[in-house]
């Protein structure tokens, strides 16, 4: 009797006895194994969408460097043009017949480019290019990005700088007479572009400048000034690698607010950012570079 009465008592209290599990073991069993089940998902579709952009920018880099080659052996132009922002069509000699067609091909699931406008690129006989860095900016369905440069030699590369200049050292110039004191060296310092504006009769929203550049991963701030006919809210689009501060403000009408961009990583290539007025939306093109 003493015997039975212990057993009763520890199964009340949920211990395991000769007959097998109880309720609450199970449970807790079935609750554990359920959190590794999502943990494991997670980590799946994670992982996918990493290889859905690792190899669809692996795929464009070989395609961009099959062109280049095409052009130099052929003497002739090929190119790589997006017609949108996950589709490209490749024109080339794909046979080594001497016939060139047209090719197109697709990025994996959720990924796309993310630069603006969608970039077209042609090498020409010698394997170069008309621009001096055509920048390929992609991004997958999570957010995670990756670049292809194309150097004017016609040079691809991914997830490098191309344009930072090397480290050199200098002398010291001891003879006054190998300076000029008169020389002067002209050029574009990527000055911003005039105002923009947009909308219809009765409508004329304002933003400037048009457009801008900054330096990537927090290495300078540019500043946009949104001027609205009506009394409204002002909002912002951007892609995910820039930070826009703050997100709306509303804006009395005739008003202008201000709005401070930012780079978050090292994506560079130029992007559009929509600001949704009351009647309109005005798209600054913002650069980043190195």
């Amino acid at each position: 009797m003493q015997c039975q009465s212990t057993r009763m008592r520890s199964n009340r209290l949920g211990f395991q006895d000769a007959a097998g599990f109880t309720i609450l073991q199970i449970a807790i069993v079935v609750a554990i194994i359920a959190i590794f089940t999502s943990f494991a998902l997670l980590t799946l579709s994670s992982t996918r969408a990493s290889l859905h952009l690792q190899n669809s920018v692996r795929q464009l880099s070989s395609y961009l460097e099959k062109a280049r080659l095409d052009a130099v052996r052929r003497h002739a132009n090929s190119t790589v043009a997006f017609t949108s922002p996950s589709t490209y069509d490749i024109t080339m000699d794909f046979s080594g017949s001497g016939a060139v067609t047209t090719r197109t091909y697709t990025f994996e699931n959720g990924v796309g480019i993310i630069s603006t406008p969608l970039p077209t690129l042609s090498f020409n006989w010698r394997g170069r290019t008309s621009a001096c860095t055509v920048t390929f900016a992609v991004q997958n369905s999570r957010g995670e990005q990756s670049w292809v440069d194309v150097s004017d030699a016609g040079d691809v590369t991914v997830n490098s700088n191309v344009d930072v200049l090397p480290n050199a050292s200098f002398a010291t110039v001891n003879n006054n007479s190998d300076v000029q004191s008169t020389s002067v060296v002209t050029g574009s310092s990527g000055a911003p572009g005039p105002p923009i504006s947009g909308g219809g009769p009765g409508c004329l929203d304002s933003a400037s400048p048009s457009s801008i550049s900054i330096k990537k991963n927090g290495g300078g701030t540019a500043q946009i000034g949104v001027t609205a006919t009506n009394t409204g809210t002002v909002s912002v689009l951007a892609p995910i690698n820039l930070k826009v501060t703050p997100t709306n403000q509303t804006v009395a009408a005739g008003g202008t607010v201000n709005f401070s961009i930012t780079s978050l990583n090292n994506t560079r290539g130029t992007f559009a950012v929509n600001f949704n007025t009351p009647c309109t939306t005005l798209t600054v093109l913002l650069t980043v570079t190195n």
